[in-house]
């Protein structure tokens, strides 16, 4: 949707594909050198090694959004008083202004060029550099991209576009006092989680952490651990040489997740750590687990429909499906034939296997609505006939979305009556009750990871059955009832 690219940040946007996503929170920032506009040379971890909070705007002498936020001179007066010759001490942030498309000429910067929106040099008293090469490494979502960068070289804060409350020096000089930075002593951090949130149940999922040395003195040695409820769930035991602010990635082991989300503790410690409140993160990991084989996927498109593209991948990574949309007649592409459109998609997949959903829009807004509801678009996965989504991406994803969910073992079509079955009482810790059900039927009871649990085949039932389920243990099972070659399911729950 390119009539308003966000209702919050203004932005000036690009046609290109982006080899990868901004960084995020979290994330650890690659060290830079470049030499600015009047050729003097600048190392991002020599500035954060001395306890800077560095701010990175990435820009282009065309945008307007960004001429606006040089206007603001809000980074001239963070500079002026929190600079390397600042008047509030102490002097802790470091501004960096980058001109980032290669395209523009100094003379843009300048205002003189054909390019630009003015002199983006006279009066400032920050760092502008011409180097769009910060791209490869700053990856942008549009022009202003801004990246808040902590001593202990992690990103605090990254965002494309701006706010009214960003062109406040208040908005940026928290990051000061919320940076982490190094202790006099040992100190082990854990910094960053990289296991993913959003996995497949019932396979193993490696659990991987980022340690960090927050303290002066080198850590040769640490043990990191993923814990469950408390309990430790995988261990493995560090041993190298980390200097301050250095860090390292650890492969702590496998753990193997139950439908549902699961919050799990990363955590490092050693000897002699002084600083323990750091030492651990919380990530929690999903498991979408589906009762059918048989999905939908319901595409809503916008005015733009050729922005819009889909994937659905196997366990394998193997492309079951995909879908592309045919741009418009209008400018960048708009209306056309696939605009406005809802599009479904029936999926027939294997039992007990994860699919990866994947969604993109080469623009980078989604599928937001401006104009009227007809604009909005939405990406939805139903499980077989349900009308709630499996996976909802909504229509506000951005550049793209992906989520991973697991198939059940049954399909979604009732081949015999399914209104007139009956199972009481649901839920139950004894017995079930199955009225409506006549002739030779197996009962097959099903759990959230696919197995079957227990099956029971009866011979000339006159109407109703009562069955045992006290030996299945507490949760939700899927009922799957096979009368003369014919089959419908239903969803119990077993209570303690």
């Amino acid at each position: 949707m390119k009539k308003l690219l966000f209702s919050t940040l203004a932005l000036c946007s690009f046609m290109t594909m982006k080899a990868q996503s901004p960084l995020q929170a979290g994330d650890v920032a690659p060290n830079f050198t470049y030499s600015d506009i009047n050729n003097v040379s600048h190392n991002l971890y020599n500035y954060t090694d001395s306890g800077y909070t560095v701010i990175l705007d990435v820009s282009a002498t065309w945008c307007g959004p960004c001429w606006a936020v040089h206007n603001s001179h809000v980074f001239d007066s963070l500079t002026h008083h929190y600079g390397l010759n600042g008047t509030i001490s102490p002097k802790k942030i470091k501004f960096f202004f980058f001109e980032g498309d290669a395209s523009t000429t100094n003379a843009d910067l300048m205002g003189t060029g054909t390019n630009t929106q003015g002199n983006w040099v006279a009066g400032t008293n920050y760092t502008i550099l011409d180097q769009a090469g910060i791209k490869t490494q700053y990856p942008i979502d549009g022009y202003p991209q801004f990246y808040v960068i902590c001593p202990n070289r992690t990103v605090a804060f990254s965002t494309a576009g701006y706010s009214p409350a960003m062109l406040q020096e208040n908005f940026w000089t928290p990051y000061i006092q919320s940076c982490p930075s190094k202790i006099t002593g040992t100190n082990a951090s854990t910094i960053s989680v990289g296991t993913p949130t959003n996995i497949c149940a019932g396979s193993p999922t490696l659990l991987t952490a980022k340690i960090q040395n927050m303290g002066t003195t080198p850590i040769t040695s640490a043990t990191v651990v993923a814990k469950v409820a408390g309990a430790n769930v995988a261990s493995f035991n560090w041993s190298g040489n980390l200097g301050t602010y250095d860090f390292a990635s650890v492969n702590i082991g496998n753990y193997t997740f139950n439908s549902g989300t699961t919050p799990v503790t990363y955590e490092v410690t050693t000897a002699g750590d002084l600083l323990a409140t750091d030492n651990s993160k919380i990530l929690s990991s999903s498991a979408i687990t589906a009762n059918f084989k048989t999905w939908t996927l319901n595409v809503k498109t916008d005015d733009y429909p050729g922005e819009i593209s889909w994937k659905l991948k196997n366990s394998t990574g193997g492309i079951v499906q995909q879908q592309t949309y045919t741009a418009g007649p209008g400018t960048d592409g708009q209306g056309g034939v696939d605009a406005k459109k809802l599009f479904t998609y029936p999926f027939s997949l294997n039992a007990s296997e994860c699919y990866t959903l994947e969604v993109t829009d080469v623009y980078g807004d989604g599928l937001y609505g401006v104009a009227a509801a007809a604009d909005t678009g939405y990406v939805k996965l139903f499980d077989g006939a349900n009308t709630t989504p499996l996976i909802n991406f909504g229509g506000g994803y951005g550049s793209g979305a992906t989520s991973i969910a697991k198939t059940g073992v049954v399909t979604s079509i009732n081949e015999f009556d399914n209104a007139n079955v009956d199972v009481y009482p649901n839920p139950t810790s004894s017995d079930l009750n199955v009225r409506g059900v006549s002739g030779d039927a197996t009962f097959s009871f099903v759990d959230v990871l696919g197995r079957t649990i227990k099956t029971v085949s009866l011979e000339n039932i006159n109407s109703e059955i009562k069955l045992n389920v006290s030996a299945l243990s507490k949760g939700t099972y899927i009922l799957k009832i096979t009368n003369e070659g014919k089959s419908i399911v239903k969803s119990i729950v077993i209570t303690e």
